[in-house]
């Protein structure tokens, strides 16, 4: 029924909005249940408008679109090509259900508006949000964020004619532009310009050289955060003052400016006179020491370990992350039975790293022993896991019901040496078992600049303790000549010696509490080995 004496009305003002205005109350759109679905329809413009992971139970005035959260797909709807430009465009939306709206508006694919909740069932308006667009262009709202975002409702689309007349470039640039890196990461903060003209948006150039251009008034730039062919771009809203670039190696030195812009599409208006804003960044050496994202639906060279019962871990290849295949393990075979599964990563060498670091994604439902995660470096990667040593790990787990949740950082670096596996242990009994799932599994280390020299099995060496306070003692595999040196973490030498003896001790005294790297060289095959020791 929504909308019966709406259509009425809209008839009446048909001369004014083929003048250049327009509306969308969704009138057309067939959702009407609690279940997702993609689909089209035909605007109250008359074009085909699209949506992608939409239900329809959930309504400001029937029917009216919710868009999914943690969808297959990102959850969106785009109209069809609307005509006569763009001034200014506003919209009504709702949250729902518990978790914060997080919606962008684009116009022509370029970002125009984001907006938040603070309430559930609260019914808010975005408020007019000038565009200023000639000619035809067309409209997508779209989840920010295909994890995070909550569901929400929107309704009432309403936009006003182009008016001609555009805005001026803007008054002034941007203040305190930075970048800061982080693993795989650079972000990007800045103050919003101020002045007489405000900024509609910023376009932030990124490469991998300092030779970014100043944009050309009348050329927009679509967004581009992939860096991979050295350069990128991302339009963003005046008011935000933050961006980011993912996915990027380590140790890679990139180059930013920022310029502010009105107005949209062929009058895009950029402000390039002056000096822009500019920032460069070095990312972190962290490199991923391994992984297991199970996107080739196999557990890769990570290790099974059935110790008890029938029932072993296997590939789902629809319930994990974003509808992609995952890790699961279920002790349930028509009944609960009695289980120990352990998942394993190959062995590692955590002597080429600092600040390693655990992550991963688990959900998981029914009543049962809850899923472990430890570390171990005197496993042997073969025989049964419980015969050896495992450090249980802290981490965020799923409450339940399928719920994805990521695990946190989980600090692992106070493991040394160079076979450190990784396990997940699931048990179960004949009263209760749950069933687990795992994605996205990732190691990650600070690589150590400078220790890529040639290893062999004839300097290896063992030190004890570690961590170690006062001294310490080196046990060599083999006899012969040896040059010790101890590293600093900063690569400065603070300790060396020679010996050709299977044992050497060494004084601690002298040293501040940290971590340190031990390197013994043995001088006739011109091989070295390099063990991390901690001194407190």
């Amino acid at each position: 029924m929504k909308k019966q004496l709406l259509i009425s009305l809209i008839f009446l003002l048909s001369g004014f909005l083929a003048i250049g205005q327009g509306n969308e109350n969704f009138t057309n759109y067939p959702e009407t249940a609690n279940a997702y679905h993609d689909g089209t329809f035909i605007g109250m413009d008359g074009s085909t408008w699209s949506y992608t992971q939409s239900r329809g139970d959930s309504v400001i005035v029937a029917p009216s679109p919710t868009f999914g959260k943690k969808r297959p797909m990102t959850s969106k709807i785009i109209s069809g090509t609307l005509h006569n430009g763009c001034g200014t465009i506003s919209f009504d939306y709702k949250q729902p259900f518990t978790t914060a709206v997080n919606l962008d508006l684009f116009v022509n694919g370029l970002l125009v508006k984001n907006v938040t909740s603070a309430a559930q069932g609260t019914l808010y308006n975005s408020g007019p949000i000038s565009v200023n667009t000639p000619g035809d262009f067309t409209l997508m709202f779209k989840q920010a964020d295909s994890s995070n975002s909550g569901q929400v409702t929107i309704d009432n689309v309403i936009w006003t004619g182009y008016s001609g007349g555009p805005a001026p470039e803007p008054t002034n640039y941007p203040t305190s532009f930075a970048a800061t890196p982080s693993p795989f990461t650079i972000n990007l903060a800045w103050i919003d310009a101020t002045g007489a003209q405000l900024p509609a948006a910023y376009i932030v150039l990124a490469s991998d050289q300092s030779n970014i251009a100043a944009p050309v008034d009348g050329t927009p730039i679509p967004d581009d955060a992939n860096l991979a062919d050295g350069s990128g771009a991302l339009n963003i809203l005046q008011g935000l003052q933050v961006a980011a670039f993912g996915n990027l190696p380590a140790g890679k030195q990139y180059f930013f400016k920022i310029f502010p812009y009105t107005n949209s599409g062929a009058l895009i208006n950029f402000k390039t006179d002056g000096t822009a804003p500019s920032s460069a960044a070095t990312t972190a050496n962290t490199v991923i020491i391994d992984s297991l994202h199970f996107t080739n639906k196999t557990f890769s060279n990570w290790i099974l370990k059935n110790v008890t019962g029938a029932e072993v871990w296997v590939v789902d290849s629809i319930h994990g992350i974003n509808g992609g295949p995952c890790g699961k393990m279920s002790g349930y075979a028509g009944q609960a039975n009695v289980n120990e599964d352990w998942l394993i990563s190959p062995p590692m060498n955590f002597n080429m790293y600092l600040n390693e670091i655990l992550t991963f994604q688990s959900a998981y439902k029914y009543t049962g022993a809850p899923l472990e995660a430890l570390i171990s470096n005197d496993y042997d990667g073969a025989t049964n896991p419980g015969d050896f040593t495992w450090t249980p790990l802290t981490a965020t787990w799923s409450a339940g019901n399928y719920a994805w949740t990521p695990s946190g950082a989980i600090d692992i670096s106070a493991i040394n040496g160079t076979q450190v596996y990784v396990g997940f242990k699931y048990t179960s009994d004949a009263i209760a078992a749950s069933t687990w799932e795992l994605d996205d599994i990732v190691i990650t280390g600070d690589k150590i600049i400078g220790i890529n020299e040639k290893t062999s099995s004839e300097g290896g060496f063992t030190v004890m303790p570690n961590p170690a306070a006062g001294k310490c003692t080196l046990t060599f595999n083999n006899a012969g000549n040896k040059e010790i040196r101890v590293i600093s973490i900063v690569g400065n030498t603070v300790m060396e010696l020679s010996t050709d003896q299977m044992n050497s001790s060494l004084n601690l005294s002298t040293l501040s509490p940290g971590v340190y790297f031990v390197k013994v060289m043995i001088p006739e095959s011109k091989t070295t080995q390099i063990r991390k020791l901690i001194v407190q």
